[in-house]
């Protein structure tokens, strides 16, 4: 039995013949992916990884810094790596994603075997924009606001808000500040990009070539940096292509 925290199985299944592990945005909770696994193949397995902060971990503290949080997560990710296994993160979920990536291939675990990139720079690149995690809060409201991805209902909601600051706060201190190796990682890459997300350049995107050890594959979809949410069919598509390429092929043994 896979069994963790971190671990949102909506369907579970005994002997999947792969699994898609989801990792949210900075923000966002493994609620984003439950509905996906109605959406893919009846033999995977979604398996939605739920950081601290969030969820039904909410009464534990967030990271805000890359290096614990991807420890905390290496420290039970053998346990979903006994089958073939596709990693699909969005946003600052995608660099959390690469770190997990690079300790597998430092540790000895099976690699992906395909990793989804969704709506993110290059990791190794700096942020573009000005930091906003430490900004004072009707500030910080309206830079969430400006990136339209957390609901008006709920920026609007002022006790809600200052209940989620203290998470959104270490999530976005990490998406502002870390900045990864530039490290070639060995598994198939492909990445998803919104043509119309103002926050990251093509460039950024196409950086992401640097860090692939094999197979890249870019794929653009018309919509801003939140198509993971507003364009999930076109997401699914290309998901479940993967997954169809994947199921029941030998997990990739790390390059030392």
């Amino acid at each position: 039995m896979v069994s963790s925290d971190w671990f949102v199985r909506p369907q579970p299944k005994l002997a999947p013949a792969a699994r898609l592990l989801c990792l949210p945005y900075a923000g966002g909770s493994a609620a984003t992916y439950i509905p996906w696994s109605r959406l893919i193949p009846a033999d995977v397995e979604l398996i939605a990884l739920q950081p601290p902060g969030r969820g039904s971990r909410m009464a534990q503290a967030p990271h805000a810094q890359m290096a614990p949080l991807v420890a905390e997560l290496m420290g039970v990710f053998a346990k979903v790596t006994d089958r073939p296994y596709v990693l699909f993160g969005h946003s600052l979920g995608s660099r959390v994603g690469f770190e997990v990536i690079v300790q597998c291939q430092r540790n000895g675990l099976p690699l992906p075997a395909h990793f989804i990139a969704s709506g993110s720079r290059a990791p190794y690149l700096a942020k573009r924009e000005l930091p906003i995690h430490d900004l004072p809060d009707a500030q910080f409201v309206e830079a969430l606001r400006e990136l339209d991805g957390t609901p008006e209902e709920i920026l609007d909601n002022s006790e809600l808000m200052q209940w989620l600051l203290p998470l959104l706060r270490a999530d976005f201190r990490i998406a502002d500040l870390h900045r990864a190796s530039q490290t070639r990682i060995h598994c198939p890459l492909t990445v998803l990009a919104g043509t119309e997300d103002k926050t990251i350049p093509p460039q950024d995107i196409e950086a992401w070539r640097d860090l692939a050890g094999g197979e890249c594959d870019i794929h653009w979809v018309s919509g801003g940096h939140f198509f993971v949410e507003r364009n999930r069919e076109w997401v699914l598509e290309q998901v479940n292509a993967i997954l169809g390429r994947v199921r029941g092929a030998p997990s990739a043994r790390p390059h030392l």
